[in-house]
């Protein structure tokens, strides 16, 4: 049970770190990541090409990650 409680509140964080994302990495991420959209669909249905989505991608998962990471350093220093 805890587990499901924790990973939920997980969930939730990552939704809300995504939610602050800049649009144009957070469609990118949304699409490739959550949707599993593959690089040329993304690209068609952005009308970009598939380089800036891989760029824009890899730009959203380092800010996502740079959003993040206070959130479990803080948590490894509790536990």
């Amino acid at each position: 049970p805890s587990a499901r409680i924790e990973a939920a509140e997980t969930q939730d964080l990552v939704r809300q770190c995504i939610e602050q994302l800049p649009d144009i990495y957070r469609e990118v991420l949304i699409l490739r990541d959550l949707e599993e959209w593959n690089t040329s669909a993304v690209a068609d249905h952005l009308g970009i090409e598939e380089g800036t989505v891989k760029t824009r991608l890899h730009r959203a998962r380092q800010a996502l990650r740079t959003l993040l990471d206070p959130h479990f350093r803080e948590e490894s220093q509790i536990g």
